[in-house]
């Protein structure tokens, strides 16, 4: 999407709480959406709608982009299969202005955004909550290790608690790439799905590599 194009998109949608320049910078982002599951899909649908003028979807079908360009006729979107090793995902990740990733399986990810100063939004629907972690943005730092072995988180649910946590991922990709992120602690937000109040824990980085003195596990999913 060229500057001319990305400055007529945003004129024709541009929301009052955003402006024009705030949809224009939507307009010249471009996400990762990492997952090919309803909660993966439905996020990217929801960043196409609000403008997102590039996504990159890792793991996710073709069969997914007629709908994304129905929603934003000009979006891009380019397709990637998930990552073998910590050297592609650092491949995978240029370019790239935010990460959406459904699920928490554990591997290289997060140190290669860190060696692209990506911010990362991982969401988890269950059927009975509603998990997220907002990853500020760390870096670039070249020297984020990158040998982490993969490990499978317990899967995400279908249904109301994907619709729930593809809403909350995308808002806060659209809230980072704003520029209202800045540079906030990262963040774990906990959403029951029964009525009762949701959580909201801080995790304070320092400094924001953790291979330049803080611990590995912060930068782990559970």
């Amino acid at each position: 999407m060229n500057a001319a194009a990305v400055q007529r998109l945003a004129r024709q949608i541009a929301l009052p709480e955003i402006g024009v320049d705030g949809q224009a910078r939507l307009g010249a982002a471009r996400v990762a959406v990492v997952g090919g599951d309803l909660t993966a899909e439905l996020g990217a649908r929801y960043l196409a709608a609000a403008g997102i003028g590039r996504l990159r979807l890792v793991g996710g079908p073709p069969g997914w982009d007629a709908t994304l360009r129905a929603s934003n006729p000009d979006v891009v979107v380019d397709h990637q299969a998930i990552p073998v090793d910590g050297a592609a995902w650092v491949e995978s990740l240029e370019g790239v202005t935010g990460v959406l990733r459904s699920g928490f399986d554990d591997d290289a990810m997060l140190r290669a955004a860190i060696r692209r100063g990506v911010p990362v939004v991982a969401v988890r629907g269950r059927d009975e909550t509603v998990e997220l972690v907002s990853f500020r943005r760390n870096g670039p730092c070249s020297h984020a290790p990158l040998d982490v072995p993969a490990q499978a988180a317990a899967p995400a649910s279908d249904g109301a608690a994907a619709v729930v946590a593809a809403t909350l991922a995308a808002t806060e990709v659209i809230h980072n790439l704003l520029g209202n992120g800045g540079e906030a602690p990262a963040r774990h937000l906990s959403l029951p799905l029964d009525g009762r109040p949701p959580r909201v824990q801080e995790i304070p980085w320092s400094p924001a590599c953790f291979a330049c003195g803080g611990h590995g596990s912060e930068m782990s999913f559970s």
